[in-house]
């Protein structure tokens, strides 16, 4: 069970596309924080479940403060000893010191930072609140949490429809040894007049398209998601992970807000359409239970038998994101707004894709058979050696 914990809704930057779009300050209280941790064993039970991750969101989660941050890790970790309990921070990065990543690694939680690419990408969007660029401290800072072993990974929004430049884009994720997931803008918060949308996705899809070539190409190893996840998907290594192609929504995933309302997503921040309840009026249990709980787990069954009826992409969309479907079509009960591009992309993955990464898997195989051959012949030199230096 994921649980999303909106510390707080400040933040440092003013980035142009930002989903949480411009609130009034408010703080996650501590009293909040201990009432949904005293409920959740109940849930976890209910469910059969043993795991507990927490992603600490914002705004910026960093401007909560690390004592305080620290007494929420301190009570998690004392009251669900029966349950195996994770930590999640998603930060813009540039607040990162010393002091915080001690605090990281002490305390082993994992590091996403947003990071749109290359630094001309980047500074684009992501500006400080005096329109400073922030790309190269981000970075620097993304290099201080690996040289401490702290496990961080990157989050890149794609904010335009012009073209990136991939193999640019490419060696920036090999050259920095990054984790990175992409995803297009979502028409929402600060981006919610955006009328060019669509043709940012048919280029994010596209960019895929060239990482993916690239990726299966090279000798190097890097994870750009959501490819890896749609690929072990489609080999059947694993299941269908990503949240929003996984068909789990409203089930494995809860987000709690600032003033003690539950709901289904962090994403959900603004209209606030599919609120369970509040946390200091029910239990946990019974907010899970809600009805609007209810019906996000029914879309499931709905597209099922209409919007997505027969579609053969099913396993690895399950109609996509139910957020994006609401905020396209003001109803979750409707399948993901760029429904045909997308699943023209998974067509593409399951037919030329797959090939090129079964070409991908003969090479390695080639070049390991012509390494171990390699290793015999010096082996076989160095046995002659030894011979010829016994004769004498």
């Amino acid at each position: 069970m994921q649980i999303i914990l909106k510390l707080t809704t400040d933040c440092n930057l003013g980035c142009a596309y930002c989903s949480e779009g411009n609130q009034n300050s408010h703080r996650l209280s501590e009293n909040t924080f201990y009432k949904l941790v005293d409920d959740l064993p109940a849930l976890l039970t209910a469910k059969n479940e043993h795991r507990a991750d927490f992603l600490f969101h914002g705004g910026e989660p960093l401007l909560y403060g690390r004592k305080p941050l620290k007494k929420l890790i301190d009570y998690a970790k004392s009251k669900l000893t029966a349950a195996k309990v994770n930590f999640l921070l998603q930060t813009n990065g540039t607040l990162v010191d010393d002091d915080w990543v001690r605090l990281f690694r002490e305390e082993n939680v994992s590091i996403g930072v947003s990071l749109d690419g290359y630094g001309e990408i980047h500074d684009k969007y992501r500006r400080n609140k005096q329109g400073k660029p922030t790309s190269q401290l981000v970075l620097a800072n993304i290099r201080k949490l690996q040289a401490a072993k702290v496990n961080v990974g990157t989050l890149m929004v794609m904010n335009s429809a012009e073209d990136i430049d991939a193999e640019k884009l490419y060696a920036f994720i090999c050259d920095n040894k990054l984790y990175m997931k992409i995803h297009a803008v979502v028409p929402c918060g600060r981006a919610i007049d955006r009328q060019d949308t669509d043709a940012v996705y048919e280029k994010y899809l596209t960019l895929l398209k060239k990482l993916l070539a690239m990726a299966l190409e090279s000798d190097k190893k890097i994870s750009i998601q959501p490819l890896d996840y749609l690929l072990d998907a489609i080999l059947g290594v694993s299941p269908m992970r990503e949240c929003s192609y996984n068909g789990k929504c409203g089930s494995d995933l809860l987000c709690l807000y600032p003033d003690g309302e539950v709901g289904f997503c962090g994403r959900d921040n603004l209209s606030r359409q599919f609120i369970y309840g509040n946390i200091h009026e029910k239990t946990l249990l019974e907010l899970y239970h809600s009805e609007n709980a209810q019906k996000i787990r029914q879309r499931q069954e709905y597209l099922a038998q209409h919007d997505c009826q027969g579609c053969p992409e099913w396993d690895l969309c399950h109609g996509g994101c139910a957020y994006e479907a609401f905020n396209s079509f003001g109803t979750v009960m409707a399948n993901y707004s760029h429904c045909q591009p997308w699943r023209e992309f998974l067509h593409y993955l399951r037919t030329d894709g797959l090939s090129k990464f079964k070409q991908s898997l003969i090479r390695e195989k080639i070049k390991h058979r012509e390494l171990l051959r390699s290793k015999k012949k010096i082996m076989q030199e160095i046995e002659g050696i030894n011979l010829a230096g016994g004769d004498v």
